[in-house]
């Protein structure tokens, strides 16, 4: 896989390049690999993948959370738009130094969420992806090859989904403000290298998407789109002032020569404990962090029960929700007082 060292960064950001209008198939997809959205079935919900105000995607954690990246600026006073129904941000948490925020949605009781994946055998696995992003605008053409598709500017209101695979990692990729670690894949021409069947690249407003990847019967959010190759007019390379809004997947100058176009996801396995510790905060007695207090929950609380030696941070795993070294009853009391929560 080839490396490209200049990627467009928060994929959420504002253009003024405007493009011809064309149809939205996207993310960005070949024009003969999109998906039929009703009888393709082996994916996520379509509810798990909500809208962050007008700049950016994000993805339903819990019944009443979501988690996006930071750069594409959703905050407090932006609404979160998931199946159609709005919500206020009532509370906001960002990680010290990744590109990684959790959201606590007002009123929220959703009933489709997903799970974090916290397994690092990410290489080599297929991923659904899904964003509120631009979808594939006119077609590039040089020699009478297609090498790539403009993006199209006119419509980031419509869920897309598409497919890649998981390449490699890195660990500690700063871009901007933000340091992350990251799950990297590229854009393929369809039938070609290791294209998946709806062979898809993110676009402008997909930052903070979901990358899934189903583990068992179950899907779990994998990473968060982040950043993809930056490309120029040509004669202008690198000159910021002249980047142009494509995917390729071939080279311009030699349409002949394949040329994946380079993407990028924060890596949430690296983040679990995080977003763990995050989640135990705001309900202490979820665990095991799936949002869901339940057996999964019970059954670590059980294998610490009448347990005298805990201390912080780790509190026998979160038994002791009281806080006061000790597994007993009281933590019990608590613990029944949320019990089924989000089931």
């Amino acid at each position: 896989m080839k490396h490209q060292t200049k990627l467009l960064y928060g994929l959420a950001m504002t253009f003024s390049l405007l493009w011809a209008a064309g149809p939205a198939f996207g993310l960005i997809l070949h024009t003969s690999g999109e998906p039929n959205i009703v009888s393709w079935t082996n994916r996520p919900p379509a509810e798990v993948i909500g809208r962050w105000g007008y700049s950016g995607s994000c993805v339903v954690i819990s019944p009443d959370c979501v988690i996006t990246t930071r750069h594409q600026g959703g905050g407090l006073y932006t609404p979160v738009e998931i199946g159609g129904v709005k919500y206020t941000v009532s509370e906001i948490w960002d990680h010290n130094t990744a590109d990684l925020r959790i959201a606590k949605l007002r009123g929220a009781n959703l009933t489709r969420f997903v799970g974090i994946y916290e397994n690092t055998d990410e290489v080599g696995k297929d991923v659904v992806i899904g964003g509120y992003g631009l979808g594939r605008g006119e077609i590039l053409r040089k020699l009478g090859i297609t090498y790539g598709y403009g993006w199209n500017n006119g419509d980031n209101t419509t869920l897309r989904l598409g497919t890649n695979r998981i390449e490699e990692t890195e660990s500690d990729s700063t871009i901007e403000d933000y340091t992350s670690d990251v799950v990297i894949a590229d854009f393929d021409g369809l039938n070609e290298g290791q294209a998946t069947i709806y062979e898809s690249i993110p676009a402008s407003y997909d930052s903070g998407g979901g990358w899934f990847i189903k583990a068992g019967n179950k899907w779990k959010v994998a990473g968060l789109s982040r950043a993809v190759t930056m490309h120029f007019e040509e004669g202008h390379e690198n000159d910021p002032n002249y980047a142009v809004y494509q995917a390729w997947f071939r080279d311009r100058a030699d349409p002949n020569i394949p040329l994946s176009d380079y993407m990028d996801a924060v890596r949430i396995s690296s983040y679990a404990q995080w977003i763990k510790d995050v989640f135990r905060k705001e309900s202490p007695a979820d665990l095991n962090g799936d949002g869901c207090i339940g057996l999964g929950d019970f059954a670590i609380f059980a294998q610490h029960w009448a347990e005298t030696n805990c201390q912080g941070p780790d509190w026998c795993s979160g038994a002791d929700l009281k806080g006061d070294g000790a597994v007993d009853c009281e933590d019990l009391a608590e613990f029944a007082k949320h019990w089924l929560q989000g089931e």
